[in-house]
This record gives structure tokens, sequence and C-alpha cells, in this order.
């Protein structure tokens, strides 16, 4: 072995290396740095003061180091020494022969320095992975002797590259990296980063800060061209005022309204949609067209009517549908449908019973890949008549025969809104003779039940007409409540239009049975506590009392008797003009429209579907059991 190098390893700062020259003496070397025995950490002070030059020896005499050699008892040497040949001969390490090291603090323990340069990276990881502790004893050159003093850290050549290991020179200072931050700074740092975030989505421009900038860069935009003003601090206090008052193009007064209406505690739901067919895929069929807007406007409203007119526009359009070349109608057909869904999703948020319909139409089409095309067409649309004959139409026919032994003479029946199952189930009650009496509870904004009273009426069914406020007084002289449901949840609740808690709580206060209707292809396996998570807000202009509001109604307006005789003047145009009008103008008003409530399970006594009477917690297993099989 070269005289001329030393081998450092586990060994503590009382034991000696000892190497035998070729001449046959030994050659005591001190080791630098001591290191200890449980850990690769150099003792950075220990080597300051301990550091010692070993001279080769050639003649082969011993040379004694400045400290005294510690040997055992007996002679032997330390029990550190033979667990670092170990390792040296397991990992096969050996001195490395590269000289002109940068000298630096860690030298000395068998921690190489880092190259000037930064070249050469995977060498220097090799020389310290795993336990190999090896260096050259002598940092600038091996042809003298050993440095005095091994923990000096040369400066750096001018010019060069900084101690630190930067590339290239001198570089630009960089953000601290997540990894060398505290917890506290990280969070610290994401909080800043969310606050941004939400500013930036709130103000209508990208998430991203990189598109929300080249948006503002933009000359057309609505926002001011100098990307320095952070949106986060356009909220809140002074500054939303700052950033609305500086809204004057047509984009910038729509994010002001956005920005001034939407109420924080239902900000995660979508806003009310309209539909919009300029935006709309030119390549759509003409019936999903008709029927999304239909459906935006209201015209066509509850879950079973929607999703039979989604089914049958549907139908249409694979009726019309003409295969593209190198391709299969059974393999395309999923492609050319998910347009016309998103458009659908985009008129109006889809429907529990549109999205377990949609969910069977594409489990046909998975089944059925390799049909040909015109044998496919016709069972696709086989398939459609056959969902919506079985799974709504003879349902809704299951359900009124069994919901007939409900219903007794002199009973009194309360109903909230319109049902299209609960209406069935009352006519045909009516028509095999029972005598009853309904009363219909109805609400704002859309007063659905009046669709219902129209039709109970006209069949000779006696009825009365109370609004939901009214519900704790007409309650003392119900026996029955029969309820429709949008939804029925996995849980057991209740998923229903907003009020028809209210109904059902009053019901179970007073010992009332509580009936629902329903249909199992309404079932869904999403779970839901409240009616904060998952809802539909509606357009809130429909609470708004205004002559131009086409839900508005006369008795919500002040009638001409009151306004007096002379009805043309101004005072009274503007008494008939609602007491809402220009309520969007007012920074302190909000107005929200919930369209759906949550009816938790312990409030519903029995669900009337196909398959019989169920407790609402049945749900689950009939999911599970039932209609797999009704899917065969």
């Amino acid at each position: 072995m070269d005289p001329k190098k030393k081998t450092v390893g586990f060994v503590p700062d009382h034991d000696a290396d000892t190497t035998t020259s070729p001449g046959g003496s030994n050659n005591a070397s001190t080791v630098n740095s001591p290191v200890s025995a449980f850990s690769n950490t150099p003792d950075l002070s220990s080597t300051t003061n301990n550091s010692t030059t070993s001279t080769p020896n050639p003649a082969g005499s011993a040379t004694a180091s400045s400290q005294p050699r510690s040997i055992n008892a007996s002679g032997a040497r330390s029990s550190y020494e033979p667990m670092k040949s170990s390792y040296e001969e397991q990992w096969g390490l050996t001195p490395p022969t590269r000289s002109h090291k940068t000298a630096s603090p860690r030298d000395g323990s068998g921690f190489p320095a880092k190259e000037q340069g930064g070249s050469n990276k995977k060498e220097n990881k090799v020389k310290t992975s795993g336990l190999g502790i090896q260096a050259n004893a002598g940092s600038a050159s091996t042809d003298g002797p050993q440095s005095s003093n091994s923990t000096s850290s040369a400066p750096p050549s001018a010019g060069g590259p900084p101690s630190s290991g930067n590339k290239g020179g001198s570089q630009k200072p960089s953000a601290p990296s997540q990894k060398s931050m505290t917890k506290a700074e990280r969070r610290e740092l994401q909080e800043k980063q969310k606050a941004e975030k939400a500013a930036r989505v709130s103000a209508g421009l990208p998430a991203s800060g990189k598109k929300a900038a080249q948006v503002l860069n933009q000359p057309n935009s609505g926002f001011s061209p100098n990307p320095s003003k952070s949106l986060a601090t356009s909220f809140p206090g002074a500054e939303a005022e700052k950033a609305i008052a500086a809204a004057e193009s047509t984009g910038q007064a729509r994010r002001r309204e956005k920005l001034t209406k939407e109420i924080g505690l239902f900000a995660h739901l979508d806003p009310p949609k309209f539909a919009n067919t300029a935006l709309a895929p030119k390549d759509l069929h003409p019936a999903v067209v008709h029927a999304g807007l239909q459906m935006a406007q209201f015209k066509i409203c509850g879950a079973n009517a929607r999703c039979v007119a989604t089914l049958n526009a549907f139908r249409k359009a694979i009726q019309d549908y003409q295969t593209p070349p190198n391709t299969t109608l059974s393999r395309h057909i999923q492609t050319y449908l998910n347009p016309h869904i998103s458009y659908l999703v985009t008129c109006r948020p889809m429907a529990v019973s549109m999205g377990n319909a949609i969910r069977y139409l594409k489990y046909e089409i998975g089944k059925n890949l390799e049909l040909p095309d015109e044998d496919a067409r016709a069972l696709f649309l086989e398939k459609i008549d056959n969902f919506i004959r079985d799974r709504i139409t003879m349902a809704d026919q299951v359900i009124t025969s069994l919901g007939l032994q409900k219903i007794q003479d002199g009973d009194v029946i309360l109903t909230y809104a319109r049902s299209s199952v609960v209406q069935g189930l009352l006519l045909a009650a009516h028509a095999k003779g029972i005598k009853f009496k309904v009363i219909v509870v109805d609400s704002r904004p859309r007063f659905e039940g009046k669709q219902l009273l129209r039709a109970l009426a006209a069949a000779g069914v006696p009825c009365t007409y109370v609004l939901l406020t009214a519900i704790g007084h007409v309650m003392r002289e119900v026996n029955k409540v029969i309820l429709g449901a949008h939804s029925l949840l996995s849980n057991g609740a209740l998923y229903s239009r907003a009020g028809t808690a209210v109904v059902a709580m009053s019901a179970h206060e007073r010992k009332i049975p509580v009936i629902v209707c329903c249909e199992t292809y309404k079932f869904s396996e999403r779970v839901q506590l409240d009616s904060f998570v998952q809802n539909e807000i509606g357009n809130p202009d429909e609470l708004v009392n205004d002559q131009n509001n086409n839900f508005g109604h006369s008795s919500t307006r002040c009638h001409p008797s009151v306004r007096g005789a002379n009805g043309g003047d101004a005072a009274s145009a503007a008494a008939g003009a609602g007491v809402l009008t220009g309520w969007r103008e007012s920074r302190d008003l909000k107005l929200l429209n919930l369209l759906y409530d949550l009816t938790p399970s312990e409030f519903v006594t029995v669900v009337i579907t196909e398959v019989g009477l169920i407790p609402c917690t049945s749900v689950p297993v009939i999911l599970r059991e039932f209609l797999p099989m009704m899917q065969q």
C-alpha cells in the first residue's frame, strides 16, 4: 500500500491505523478526525485541535504520532478496527486515487470535497455512498508532505464557483425549497397560494397564475392590463370596493355581479345554468338540443319527465346515426353520445334518474360490441323502450296498486308540490270510489302544486290549497302524508323538492305516517347528510316580485284597487313593479334559490316501490340484490 496515502475508517480518536511498508517496518499514522463509532458525523472541533502531520518513512523506521497510540491490555488493536476492515471487504472499497480536491470543512473525516465546477457528480456520489468513508490523505497533492490542518478551507479561485457548489458560476438567488422550510412555513406558503388561487377563480380568471397573467396582459380583457396588481389583494373590505369600482366593461360587470352576489356557504355549488346553443357542438342532434332547452327553461320538470325526455332524444339520435368509415356502430356510438350528454349537463345539472338511465344505456352498449350495425341499432332502441316501459311506466302502475291499499274512506291526505307518481295514485284512488280529501301544500317560487291542484280539481277530488307557511295549521287535520322523491340515497335519506323536509318533520312530530312513492331506478349509491354538500341552485330572479318575472303571480303584487283609481302614475307603476326590483344593484342584498333539500331517514315511515313496501334504509339491499337481476 502506498505510504503516501492513509485510510480513515470507523475508528475512535484513541485508535491508530498501522500499515506495513515494503521494508517490513511499521508506519503509525494518527487519524486526522475522530469519528463516532455509532454515526458517520465527524467531530469538527476535535479535528481542528488534534490534527497532526504524518510523513512517510521510506527507510522503514517506525514513525510515532504526536498522540500516544491506544492499545488494549492484551496488546491487540481496538475492537472497532475489525469492523472497519469487514465493512471495507464487504463493500469492496479502496482508497480513491483522485487528487486536487477543493478543501472542505468535512475533509479529514473521510468526506470527499466538492469538485470545482461541480463536474463528475456521479463519482462524488459513489464516494459518499454506503459506508465507504475514505479519502486521500493529501487534499492538495500526493507528492509532498500532508497538510497539518486538514480542516482549513481553501478559498475558491477567482471567477470560479463558490464552495457551496453552484453550477456555472454566479446564479440568481432562488426561492428556498419546501424541504428546507419548517412545517409552519410550508403551511403559511400553502395558505397564501390557496388564497391567491381563490381570488383568481372568484374574479373569473383561470386558476393558474400563469394563465391569469396572460389574461390580464390581453388588451381586450376586462381586467387592468397591469399584472403587478395581485388578484389576492382584490378582496376583502376596501379592496373589494376598488375592484368593483374598476368594473367598466361588460365582462367586468359580470364578474362584479359574481363577486357581490355569491353566497359563501354555497360557493362550491354550480351557479344557475342557462342553455346556450351558440356554444354547443355543431354535430348535436336537434332532438337533444330541444330537450336541453326545455329542461333549462323548466318546461320539462320532474325526475321521470326529464329521464323520459332524455331517453327519447337519445333514441332519435341513435336512429339517425350514421356510422363513420373504418368503425362500427357499437364501438363508436358511445363516443357519439358523449357530447350530447355534456350538453345536457351544461343546460341543467343531471338528475339522479337521468344518470342511472344513461349508465344503463352505456352498459348495454358495452355488452354488445360485436354486433352488426343494423342489429346493434335495433337492439339499443329496444333497450331504451324497455327501460321506459319497465322501470318507469310499469313501475308507476305497480306503485299505484300498492298505494291504493293505504288509502281508505275518510282519509285526509297531505301532499307537497307535485309528483307524477303521487298524482297518478290519488287519481286512481278517486276513480276506484274511495272518498278522501287532499290538502296540497305549495311554496315559492315555482308553485308546482298548482298543476296537481288543477288535475285533482278537474277530476272532482275535494282539495285544499295552502302555502308551506301554513303547514302547522293544516297538519292537525291530516292522517296521512304522501310524498314524491327525486332520489333515495344509500343511507336512507330522501332527496326531494325544497320544503319536503319541513313537511316530513312536521308530520313526524304529530305521529302522522309519511309515505314516499319512489321507483327503484331513482335509488342512488351516494351518501349525503345535509343539503349543503350537493344541491342545485336555481335562478335567483325567480324569487323577485317584478312584472317581468315569468314565475310571478298577481297575489304577490299590489292590487289595482290598492293603488288607487289612477293606476297610470309613476307611483302606482313603481308599486306594481315589485319590492325587489333592481336587487342586483343593492350591494347588501343576496338571493338564494335552492331547489332540493334532504330529509333524514327517521322521518320517513315507508317507501312504496315496484318491488314492494320497504323501509328507506333498505336502499343498499335493493341496489345490491334486485337491480342486477332487473338489468339482465
